[in-house]
């Protein structure tokens, strides 16, 4: 064991303290969420484009219903909103049955593209009306003066 004192053989440089600024009380802080999220504008964009795309993927998807044959359970293409029901090609899904099972089948499907067309169509209309009235609504860029 060492009882003597070590000593100091150069001499000691100190750094710098860094010298502490206030941050400015004229600008904010800057916001972190604000580099990912989207501003209202762009938000309800978003949301038009978003409603266009799915009422016109509604309206052109085919619309189908259960078979009610128990012995070949399955379902029946009806066609989309924009065609309707088409007699021929639904009598041959079905095996060319007689007419009043392929009238309840008219029916049926008649009813279930009137319920898709119930929400598929406003969704595209709103849609579109959303995306042109962005394009026609314009933010003021500078200060309004009322005068």
């Amino acid at each position: 064991m060492n009882t003597e004192p070590d000593l100091a053989s150069q001499q000691t440089v100190r750094q710098p303290v860094p010298t502490y600024t206030e941050p400015s009380t004229d600008d904010p802080p800057a916001d972190p969420l604000a580099k990912i999220m989207l501003t209202p504008r762009a938000f309800w964009a978003v949301l038009a484009v978003v409603a266009l795309l799915l009422g016109l993927l509604l309206a052109l998807l085919p619309v189908t219903v259960a078979n009610a044959d128990a012995d070949a359970p399955g379902y029946v293409t009806c066609g989309n909103t924009i065609g309707g029901v088409e007699t021929g090609p639904l009598a041959t899904q079905l095996d060319r049955p007689d007419e009043d099972v392929l009238a309840t089948y008219v029916g049926t499907c008649e009813s279930a593209i009137a319920t898709r067309l119930a929400y598929s169509w406003p969704l595209f209309f709103a849609g579109a009306l959303a995306i042109v009235w962005s394009g026609v609504v314009r933010r003021p860029t500078g200060p309004v003066s009322r005068g």
